[in-house]
């Protein structure tokens, strides 16, 4: 429990802070360079979140509970997943390259595109050591890593902006900070774990490639799910509706970074105890679900009561259409935070496919939803989407993963829903 305690507020902290620092380095952008340079930057960037998905082919849910079940395979898992993340990442790198020449006449997008790839390989490596990382449950370290690393890349980047160098410099401190965090990721498994580098077995890591398919595919369908609605309220509306949507949206990401960091945290000890223990797999899957109904709904709770306030007080009058979003949205936190204990059973227990199953279905029942919807209330549309979608989620996992893989007594169920039930009311009491 102080394990996962640690491994969940260190993974919080540098989620949360994240963004929160590189704020001030659009800031600064928009301010130094204009417009203009904000669109480079901006435009780069989005090439390598893109990309960036097919980097590590799905290695990072299938290495970690890999590696939490069988530490004996460290050192294979880890070459194997290493040849495969060099591979995918350089084709990424360079079906990024070619596409942006294709597509853009900005030579300095061209030329920070082309530069950027290169972080793609070191992403790719840092995914493969973070899994071992965490099936080792040592996830901390990948916290303070990803802390250092920003507060150093946004501090070089706010002092080269104001020494007068371009959107190029900064690509180029995002390359250096990246690799420089890969290469503490290697060094630090090297010495406690496993040597990431050695003989390859060709025939495992075929194996692990097949494997890492079906996780790609989930990581494809996953981002999809989650980008169409802003893309979907642009073309088909316009960007001031997107400004609203956004604006209750961004408030919605903060809250999911608690949830993503204690899944994340709970994932490779429920890989570990499916193996090892069942009923303790069980145990922590049913304490998890407490747990986070018990955090999420006082959350959304206090969201909706103060949106109006939340809203104002940051974005202005001007934004009070984002008011209702606000309030509405919020509660997709609910259903999400036991979608991903869901999920992650399903993975734990060797039930990817029909993981993959439920995301792609999701998927499609959100877009087909924004089609409808986004045309005729705009951006409300895209809010009551999200909502309906993410029930439709949950909806699809429970006959798999209720009675087969969890168990929970009616008993416990009830329960649970007074306890939540009891918190609610005490959080809205609090607040009004």
């Amino acid at each position: 429990v102080r394990r996962l305690f640690k491994n969940t507020s260190i993974l919080m902290l540098a989620y949360g802070l994240q963004p929160i620092i590189s704020f001030y380095l659009i800031i600064a952008i928009s301010q130094i360079m204009g417009v203009e340079g904000l669109g480079t930057y901006r435009t780069i960037f989005n090439y390598v979140a893109v990309f960036q998905i097919s980097a590590a082919f799905g290695l990072r849910s299938l290495l970690t509970r890999e590696v939490a079940q069988n530490k004996q395979t460290t050192h294979r898992n880890l070459v194997s997943g290493s040849i495969i993340a060099l591979i995918f990442s350089t084709v990424s790198g360079l079906a990024m390259a070619i596409l942006v020449s294709l597509l853009s006449n900005n030579v300095t997008v061209l030329e920070g595109t082309i530069y950027a790839s290169l972080s793609l390989i070191a992403l790719g490596l840092a995914d493969v050591y973070e899994c071992v990382i965490g099936g080792y449950e040592k996830l901390s370290h990948v916290g303070y890593a990803w802390l250092v690393e920003n507060v150093v890349r946004i501090a070089v980047s706010l002092w080269l902006i104001y020494s007068g160098y371009g959107v190029i410099a900064l690509v180029w401190v995002y390359v250096i900070t990246r690799t420089l965090k890969t290469l503490y990721y290697a060094s630090f498994v090297k010495r406690n774990f496993a040597d990431p580098f050695g003989k390859i077995d060709w025939r495992y890591t075929r194996d692990l490639a097949r494997q890492a398919k079906t996780f790609a595919l989930i990581t494809i369908c996953v981002t999809i799910y989650w980008k169409a609605d802003v893309i979907m309220i642009e073309s088909m509306r316009s960007e001031e509706e997107v400004g609203f949507y956004s604006a209750a949206y961004s408030f919605l990401m903060i809250s999911l970074v608690f949830v993503d960091s204690f899944v994340n945290s709970i994932y490779p000890v429920l890989a570990n105890f499916f193996k090892a223990a069942e009923s303790h797999f069980e145990a922590a899957c049913r304490k998890s679900l407490k747990l986070l109904a018990m955090a999420t709904v006082p959350i959304s709770v206090g969201f909706s009561i103060e949106a109006e306030n939340i809203i104002t007080l940051i974005y202005g009058a001007d934004f009070a259409p984002s008011i209702l979003v606000l309030q509405l949205l919020i509660w997709t936190l609910v259903p999400y935070a036991a979608s991903q204990i869901f999920a992650y059973a399903l993975v734990a227990s060797n039930k990817q496919k029909i993981d993959l199953i439920v995301n792609a279905v999701s998927m499609a029942s959100n877009i087909t939803l924004n089609l409808f919807l986004i045309p005729k209330y705009g951006f409300m549309g895209a809010t009551y989407a999200t909502l309906i979608s993410i029930h439709i989620y949950v909806g699809i996992q429970l006959p798999f993963v209720f009675p087969k893989i969890i168990r929970i007594p009616v008993k416990n169920v009830l329960d649970g829903l007074f306890r939540v039930v009891l918190v609610a009311v005490v959080m809205a009491l609090i607040l009004t």
